[in-house]
């Protein structure tokens, strides 16, 4: 019963559980400030990305926002994002497509690109950004408090960082999951896993540095532009094409690869108890989180995620 309830309210509840964003007034963004933040919208969640990022932009509005067409967005929730979000940059997926082609000019990076939404988060805030550092956020998060660590960087620069889930703390980097995730006879190895498996071999292969963090998640993370080279990504790939064939272009591969390119640029983690990937296990200590991203199968436990949201969209309003 729970699973079905979350299905149905992944698909069915935006508007009637975050709806009450569109009556919160505007917010001024840069679109010269020296951070962007971007993020691949689709339609059914249009709400729920209007209240992550003004719980953002409630804190610190001094900065270029990018919306990412997924290419189900109508002409009507531009309209309504333009009017939450005066200086906002939209996307449209079908000139982001061709942009890609022209400017990158590579079929297999299309390929890639094209074939699951998530890789829009990887290959193109490069391509559209302007601005000298990229923050990429999800839609299904909230920011509760004041996030300093993320306005400092996003004023001043520094090292790339990711948020991460809270149970592989304690684990080392690049070692592989532990057997509670282990694939069964009709659960198939998740790509992250194989490639973990692979990648001393892989760094070898390619004469790179590449590492992973257990927990990484793409979901929120922020770099200097220029971090995701086209040419690296496709060695990379193509690589992994070779060894694991049409997985790379299965869900989980846009994280996997994220979480490379980061691992080896250094990338730092923020802190889990302030920067928090919700699960039914810190579900009482969420609230008291400055940011709390809600994935998956755990987005509707408690139902934390609207009513906090709903706290949200109160204080947008005054």
């Amino acid at each position: 019963m729970t699973k079905f309830i979350n299905r149905a309210l992944n698909k069915y509840g935006d508007a009637f559980l975050f709806g009450a964003v569109g009556r919160t007034p505007t917010i001024t963004t840069n679109p010269d400030a020296e951070t962007g933040i971007h993020t691949a919208v689709p339609h059914r969640y249009l709400n729920a990305y209007l209240t992550a990022i003004k719980s953002f932009l409630s804190y610190h509005a001094d900065i270029a926002v990018y919306v990412h067409d997924d290419g189900s967005l109508r002409e009507e929730d531009k309209v309504l994002i333009r009017k939450h979000l005066s200086g906002v940059r939209i996307i449209d997926r079908a000139t982001a497509d061709r942009t890609f082609a022209e400017k990158v000019s590579d079929e297999f990076l299309s390929k890639v690109r094209k074939s699951y939404t998530s890789y829009l988060k990887l290959f193109d805030p490069t391509l559209a950004s302007t601005n000298k550092r990229i923050i990429i956020v999800d839609t299904d998060v909230l920011f509760l408090n004041r996030p300093e660590t993320i306005i400092e960087w996003a004023q001043n620069g520094g090292s790339p960082w990711f948020h991460r889930s809270e149970p592989w703390r304690q684990a080392q980097p690049n070692q592989a999951p532990t057997s509670s995730t282990q694939p069964t006879a009709t659960q198939p190895k998740h790509i992250q896993q194989m490639v973990l498996e692979r990648l001393p071999d892989i760094n070898q292969t390619l004469g790179t540095k590449y590492a992973f963090e257990q927990g990484f998640n793409s979901g929120f993370v922020g770099y200097d532009h220029g971090t995701v080279n086209y040419s690296e990504l496709k060695e990379l790939l193509a690589h992994l094409y070779t060894m694991l064939g049409d997985r790379i272009f299965r869900w989980g591969s846009e994280q996997t690869m994220h979480g490379l390119l980061l691992g080896g640029k250094g990338a730092m983690p923020l802190p889990t108890d302030e920067y928090m990937v919700y699960t039914d296990l810190n579900s009482d200590r969420a609230a008291h989180a400055k940011f709390v991203h809600f994935i998956g199968e755990y987005r509707y436990h408690r139902m934390l995620y609207p009513r906090l949201a709903a706290q949200v969209i109160r204080r947008l309003g005054h």
